[in-house]
């Protein structure tokens, strides 16, 4: 599709030293105070913040930030092995190390106190994000046989358990399987099973805001066994089980592994990073496309700001 400008999106892309990024001016500012172009970065929304991680090498435990602006250093909140958003959008949760083999799951406000006392916790687990219902945990995460839960991050109780949980927000967790999807119902732990809207790879999910309209990317690597990338956006409405094709899709892209990425505005628009930025509601007959060029250096991901 031709540009169309103007779509009002700005967002903070984890490059090497991060950019924030202007989807019709393109790069507008370099926050400074990050680590070198030695520590690659990843960026995660927590409400209407951000948090950036980085990866010292020798495999250390990341060093967790909070984007303070475009103009003033980052605020650190210490090394851990995980970090995930918290449920109020102003707190994380992390996997603290305090020894070589002796861990504590820890809350933690993004102004930098720690909320409570934490509790032990095993170094393998990790933390992916938090609803009124528990916090998404993967036991044993580096391991090849991982199990994820749902559980209560004050008493360590199980709420809900599965081999593999694709995603939770707000009521509902999805269950991935061999041939279908299982919604659970975190409010009296009942079941729904959904067939996929295509036959296709595990997907990526990513929750709207509110949690009531989840993006799913049932993303192609090697479609039909050739080098060609695939990229396929559907949206899933727990309370109804309806699904929804977002438009335009599939098409065959080069931004799977470097340089792409999807995330939700405020305003509940769909915000997809392929080339250029660009955004749609739900509803709309097609995407409002960026005017500037993306940055095609070594990134993926990126947090729609604020």
């Amino acid at each position: 599709m031709p540009t169309t400008g103007g779509i009002g999106v700005t967002v903070l892309l984890p490059t090497l030293g991060p950019t924030v990024f202007d989807a019709d001016r393109g790069p507008t500012a370099t926050p400074p105070g990050y680590p070198g172009d030695d520590q690659p970065l990843s960026v995660l929304r927590v409400g209407k913040s951000a948090v950036l991680t980085s990866y010292p090498p020798g495999g250390d435990p990341l060093e967790v930030l909070v984007y303070t602006g475009p103009a003033s250093p980052p605020r650190s909140l210490g090394r851990a092995r995980s970090v995930a958003p918290g449920a109020d959008g102003e707190s994380v949760w992390l996997i603290r190390q305090d020894a070589p083999d002796d861990c504590r799951l820890q809350h933690v406000s993004l102004s930098g106190g720690d909320l409570g006392r934490g509790q032990p916790a095993s170094c393998r687990t990790g933390v992916r994000t938090e609803t009124r219902h528990g916090l998404l945990i993967t036991i044993n995460a580096d391991a090849a046989e991982s199990t994820d839960a749902v559980i209560d991050p004050g008493t360590g109780r199980t709420v809900q358990q599965a081999p593999r949980v694709l995603a939770a927000a707000g009521d509902w967790l999805l269950l991935d399987g061999l041939t279908d999807l299982t919604l659970v119902d975190l409010r009296d732990g009942s079941r729904k099973q959904l067939s996929r809207p295509v036959i296709a790879r595990t997907p990526t999910v990513v929750p709207s805001r509110d949690g009531g309209v989840w993006a799913l990317d049932f993303a192609d690597p090697a479609y039909r066994s050739t080098s060609t990338q695939t990229r396929d956006l559907w949206l899933l409405r727990p309370d109804t089980l309806t699904w929804e094709h977002a438009a335009a899709m599939p098409f065959i892209t080069e931004h799977l592994k470097r340089g792409g990425g999807f995330d939700w505005s405020e305003d509940g628009d769909l915000v997809l990073a392929d080339g250029v930025l660009a955004a749609w509601h739900p509803g709309e007959p097609q995407w409002r496309l960026g005017k500037a060029a993306l940055p095609k250096s070594e990134w993926w991901g990126f947090a729609v700001l604020p």
